[in-house]
Formats: structure tokens, sequence, C-alpha cells
């Protein structure tokens, strides 16, 4: 589906759009033509909902159709990212054989306050869409897989603010991402050693003694302990 602009729900919208999403009005309820409803915003160009395969390429048609706005202003416009949701919720939330979506956790679709770092880091949209236009590329290995499954290793990566840093992303993406194959290395999730749940633990000890954020990515994967070995390789 081709939008001509990004819109955001009014306060009326909202309201629909939750209805909608619990189920207690049909989908058809929520008319997007009707201003009430939605409003263009001006300066975004046009829109279009795909069959996206990974996060990245979601959040960059997102960047994309912002085209003249900045992004960290829209980042708090709850009723942008409530119409994205919706908009793609075909995509996000497929129905099963039954016509039921499988929702999930509500900050999943419904944007909470972008100041509630625990319930908006969780948004399958806006998280995307920040991690891309923060990191670039250093967020490959948050972004690689479907945009309905965030998966376990952005989770313990963006559990904490100061971890949106080009530092410690690009050093985790040294670690997890496999260039060639486009997606995760193996053993990057799980508990073992030098896996990324370890990784975030091991930032908070080295964060005591050293300032991560005056090195680079290479620095820092220099100072990790042998564990991080079967993944580290040279700086690119």
């Amino acid at each position: 589906m081709k939008y001509a602009a990004l819109y955001e729900f009014t306060e009326h919208g909202m309201l629909a759009f939750q209805a909608a999403m619990i189920g207690q009005i049909p989908d058809e309820a929520v008319d997007l033509q009707d201003q009430t409803i939605a409003r263009r915003l001006s300066g975004t160009a046009s829109f279009t909902v795909g069959a996206w395969k990974t996060s990245k390429s979601m959040a960059e048609e997102i960047v994309a159709a912002m085209g003249a706005r900045d992004v960290p202003e829209l980042l708090a416009n709850n009723g942008l990212w409530a119409w994205l949701a919706f908009v793609s919720r075909d995509e996000l939330f497929p129905e099963n054989k039954d016509g039921v979506r499988k929702l999930g956790e509500v900050h999943r679709w419904y944007p909470s306050n972008l100041n509630d770092w625990q319930k908006g880091q969780r948004h399958l949209i806006r998280m995307p869409v920040l991690l891309f236009s923060t990191l670039g590329d250093n967020a490959d290995h948050l972004l690689c897989g479907s945009p309905s499954v965030p998966g376990e290793l952005r989770e313990q990566l963006t559990s904490q603010q100061d971890m949106f840093h080009q530092t410690f992303q690009g050093a985790a993406r040294n670690l997890y991402y496999d260039e060639a194959q486009r997606g995760l290395r193996r053993g990057a999730g799980g508990k073992r050693g030098g896996s990324a749940r370890r990784l975030a633990k091991v930032r908070q000890q080295l964060d005591v003694t050293w300032d991560l954020f005056a090195m680079s990515s290479a620095q820092l994967l220099s100072k990790l302990p042998p564990e991080f070995d079967r993944f580290r390789r040279n700086e690119r």
C-alpha cells in the first residue's frame, strides 16, 4: 500500500487505533481519509508499506519518507508511530487462520512516552528508526531480523540508553554481524561466554575503569576478555 506522505493520528484517531488493534472495532472503522482521524505531516514524502525482510529495510523506507522533517523531532510524535503501526499491521502482526493478530506486549504497537525508556524501546517501528537514524550501519546486528521479531540481541544491547553510541554498537557489530550472510553469527545469542548478554554485562564492568565513549570501537574490542575471542575480528 502506498501513501502520498506520512500521517499522524489525532487524539480521536489514537482512540480508534487502540480499539481496532485490540479487536473492539473492525479495522475498516479507522478511516484514514478522515481528517478527524489522521492528519498529513507536512514536509514528508511518499511511503510504501512493503514486505520488508529486515527491520533495517523498514527503517530505511520510513527515514526516506520523513523527507525534510527532522528525525529526532518526529521520534516524540506518538501519533505518527501509531499510524505507522496501524498501516503496517499486516507486516508486523499478521492475522492467524482465525483472523486474530498476535500483538504481544502493548508497547510493541502502542507508542509510549519516549522518555519511558523501558517501554519506549519495545516499539517495533520507532526503535528500528531510532537505531538506524542514530547508528547507520553500526546497527546492522540489531536490525538484520524480521520487523515482527526484534530478537534477543536487540533486547540485550539496547536495554540502557547509554548503549546508543557508535563505539559500543560498532564493537558489537564487529563481534556478531556476519557480513556475508547479512545476519547474526552463530552463538551471538544465549548465555555462553562472548555472547551479547555477556557483552552487556562486561560493558558495565569496563565503564567503571574506562571512558568507553572516548574510545574507538577497535580500542573497546581490545579490552574485552578472552571469552570474546571466538567472535573477535580485525576492526573493519
